[in-house]
Formats: C-alpha cells, sequence, structure tokens
C-alpha cells in the first residue's frame, strides 16, 4: 500500500475513536432516542463499535484488504501460542474484581457476572453482557490490529527487532505506569489496584516475550502507531490535557500502550498473529485498565 493511502486510513480511524463520541454525543441527544432500559443499552453498544472497529471494517473493504488489514492474514494456527498470554490477564480480572467488591461467585464470570446492568433480570444482564463482551473485544481487536497494519506503510521508520521493541516500548509503559499510579494513588486508597495492574502488565510482558521468540524485524512505527492513538484516547476519556484527570488519563493511556505494544509485536511475528485473538478475548471477558479500549467503553473506572 502506497504511503499516503496508509497514512490517510490510520487518520480516519484514529479521529473517529478520538473524536467520534462527541458526535456519538450530539446525537445521543436527539429525543427520539432510547434514555433507558435494554435499547438504551444495546445503543450504547453499536456506539461503541461505530468508534472502534466499523471505520477499520469499511476500510479494510474499501481497499480489498478483509483479514489482511488487520495483520490477520497469517496461519490460523497460532491462537494457541495465545493461550499461555490468558493467564496474566484472567488472574488481574478476578484479583482486579476481590479488590473492588470483595469476594464474589461472580469474579469468574467477568462481563457476563450480571455487573452494570440493573433492572433487566439475570437472563437480560446474562445475554447483554455477553453482547458487551462480543463488542468490546471486536471492537478492541479490529481497531488495534488495523492501526499497527496501517502503521507499518504510513510512517517512515527503522526496522527494529521484535525482542527489542517488545522489551523497550513495553518494559517502559510499565515504568512510566507504575511512576503515575503512585503518583495517582497519594492521598487516595488506590495502591493496591495500582500495583495490580502495573504487575499485570509486566507479566504479560514477559510472557509474551517467550512467546514471540523471534529473530524477525518490524518497522517501529507498526507498533509505535496503535500505541499513540490508543493512548491518546485514554488522555481524551479523561477530559484531556486541560479540563480533566490528567494525571488518570496518563497512567491508563500507559497500561494500554504497553497492551497495544504486545498486540502489535504479536501481529509483527506473522506466524503467532492470532495469538493476539485469545489475548484479546481474556482483556474483555475480564476487563481491566490493559485494555486498549478507554474504560469508558466499560461504564467502569480506571
Amino acid at each position: 500500500m502506497s504511503r499516503e493511502d496508509a497514512r490517510s486510513d490510520v487518520i480516519l480511524a484514529g479521529a473517529t475513536t478520538l473524536f467520534g463520541g462527541i458526535v456519538i454525543g450530539l446525537l445521543s441527544a436527539l429525543p427520539l432516542l432510547p434514555r433507558r432500559g435494554i435499547a438504551a443499552i444495546v445503543l450504547d453498544l453499536l456506539w461503541i463499535f461505530v468508534l472502534t472497529g466499523l471505520v477499520p471494517v469499511l476500510l479494510a473493504r474499501y481497499r480489498g484488504d478483509r483479514l489482511g488489514a488487520f495483520g490477520l492474514d497469517a496461519p490460523r494456527s497460532g491462537w494457541r501460542a495465545g493461550l499461555v498470554l490468558v493467564v496474566p490477564v484472567a488472574l488481574l480480572g478476578v484479583l482486579r474484581q476481590f479488590v473492588a467488591v470483595g469476594a464474589s461467585d461472580t469474579a469468574l464470570l467477568g462481563r457476563v457476572g450480571g455487573a452494570g446492568f440493573v433492572g433487566v433480570g439475570p437472563v437480560g444482564a446474562l445475554l447483554l453482557g455477553l453482547l458487551s463482551f462480543a463488542v468490546t473485544a471486536a471492537g478492541a481487536l479490529l481497531l488495534t490490529g488495523f492501526l499497527a497494519t496501517r502503521g507499518r506503510d504510513a510512517f517512515r521508520s527503522p526496522d527494529v527487532p521484535l525482542t527489542e521493541l517488545l522489551r523497550t516500548f513495553g518494559i517502559g509503559a510499565c515504568g512510566i505506569a507504575l511512576v503515575l499510579g503512585l503518583l495517582r494513588a497519594i492521598g487516595a486508597a488506590q495502591l493496591l489496584p495500582t500495583l495490580l495492574q502495573v504487575a499485570g502488565l509486566a507479566v504479560l510482558v514477559l510472557v509474551a516475550d517467550r512467546v514471540v521468540a523471534s529473530r524477525r524485524t518490524a518497522p517501529r512505527a507498526a507498533v509505535l502507531t496503535p500505541v499513540a492513538v490508543l493512548a491518546a484516547a485514554h488522555v481524551f476519556a479523561f477530559g484531556g490535557l486541560f479540563r480533566g484527570d490528567l494525571l488518570s488519563g496518563l497512567y491508563a493511556a500507559a497500561l494500554a500502550g504497553g497492551t497495544a505494544v504486545v498486540a502489535a509485536v504479536l501481529l509483527e511475528t506473522r506466524d503467532r498473529a492470532w495469538a493476539i485473538v485469545p489475548l484479546f478475548l481474556a482483556l474483555h471477558w475480564w476487563p481491566s485498565c490493559l485494555s486498549p479500549l478507554p474504560m469508558e467503553f466499560f461504564a467502569a473506572a480506571c
């Protein structure tokens, strides 16, 4: 793909995620749209997909790329390598649930545990939980894969060994998140959740380092493009640079950026690109700040 086409795709997908919420906020004010009940929840989930996966899908169809636009035109057997990445994500999600609400039978159930859906009954909560899980996982997977794949061609950058990219930017994101998280925890009861999140990311990076184990190289832009866009989305979700909680936004951006590094490096291995599928399913079955999507998409606080 030409550099101009790839760059325009990155801009369109990134701008939709960053600024599309403003347009959706205006549309949501229309009197004809539902304000409560199941219809309102389903509409919110539709908006989430519009902000994440819809534009990449439309652009992929327009370019005729199909799965190649998301880096998934590789052997599907690679998904097995991603099963080991599920372990730290699942442990973090369950521990985070225990810290937040105490011991609960629904901790292992993650998104389908019924949390966040009030007044819809147990069956309705289960169905909405499954729908929410499917929408957020698909949206995050499509957006991250699309940005990494298009970033490879959109910007000039040197080729760097995959393990070096993972260790430099992945561990760097852990360090930044730790410093920002500790500053954020001063005077607030957030120290334990912060340490859990950072530790979860660090373990995820270390496990991914064992999965990658490749001598392949990749353009640095393939990793930094999704990191930049998704980190900016988290800062915007907390109110931006001047009118919100900048420290929390930067902390969440560092955690999400670390996950984006792992995903982009896995995609660049080619033979293990499908390892990101079980990873993203786990990230949204047990939602946490490690998800590339801002936590506002889960109606929860980071």
